[in-house]
């Protein structure tokens, strides 16, 4: 702030300050509030917005629920009975709503033939949702089920399913190969690996075809309620559980709300 002059003098700024101060005292209302606001306005902006920020931290942790179920719906669109279909499962698994929540996300859409930045985001979303734990179920085309499992990103569904669940829902597992998954990792190993070297994968729903098959898959083409609630764009849904998830027991329950 440049000096002023008073009798031909420059006056030092910090005089000109206690001269206005002093002339403020009897200053209008409306004089002083000019004042505030071409001196302090910037420090209460920054004040208040310190404020606004560290109440609303506090707020969501304090009310922030326990995650209680988290499934993922990889190309797939909610026809607008989501939060219906959630409630029901929560209803019906015993999950109390008031204390825990219960999330279904189908905003990840991924197709493996094209590079736009939708399939991108999706990618990068789901290996850090899987990555992070926050997974327990995902459901999705063959495509993509199959190019994660072969990836060895899911539980053999014998580990996670009751004896009479495995009877029960064998029918419609999806499978893969565990013999073409380690050959296919060994082929990666080689500093001249081709994809064009990888074994072929078989039918994932021949496991008579396979050498040594594992059921990492349920198809959902009869899952009623879910079909009612979700379109699959590339045929029937596939589900699997990642190997992160951290509700298994909880898994299971969603697979009889699912198919019984």
């Amino acid at each position: 702030m440049p000096a002023h002059r008073k009798g031909g003098q420059a006056m030092p700024v910090m005089d000109e300050f206690r001269e206005e101060r002093e002339a403020l005292k009897h200053g209008t209302p409306k004089q002083k509030f000019r004042y505030f606001l071409d001196y302090y306005k910037w420090h209460v902006v920054a004040a208040v917005a310190i404020i606004v920020f560290a109440a609303s931290m506090i707020y969501n942790m304090a009310t922030r629920k326990e995650m209680a179920f988290s499934v993922s719906l990889v190309n797939a669109f909610d026809i607008g009975t989501g939060d219906e279909y959630l409630a029901s499962f929560a209803e019906y698994a015993g999950i109390d709503t008031e204390e825990f929540d219960v999330m279904a996300d189908s905003s990840m859409q991924i197709d493996y033939t094209s590079t736009d930045q939708n399939t991108a985001a999706s990618l990068q979303k789901l290996m850090v949702l899987v990555a992070a734990g926050e997974i327990d179920a995902l459901l999705s085309d063959e495509v993509v089920i199959g190019q994660y499992a072969y990836s060895e990103t899911f539980y053999d569904l014998r580990e996670v399913l009751t004896a009479e669940q495995l009877e029960a829902y064998e029918p419609y597992f999806f499978y893969m190969d565990q013999a073409v998954a380690d050959a296919g990792s060994e082929a990666q190993m080689d500093p001249d690996y081709d994809t064009a070297d990888l074994p072929e994968r078989p039918d994932p729903r021949k496991p008579e075809a396979m050498e040594q098959p594992v059921p990492v898959g349920i198809c959902l083409g009869e899952a009623k309620a879910l079909n009612e609630t979700y379109i699959f764009l590339s045929g029937e849904g596939i589900l699997a559980v990642p190997a992160t998830s951290p509700h298994l027991e909880t898994v299971s329950k969603y697979v009889d709300f699912l198919l019984k």
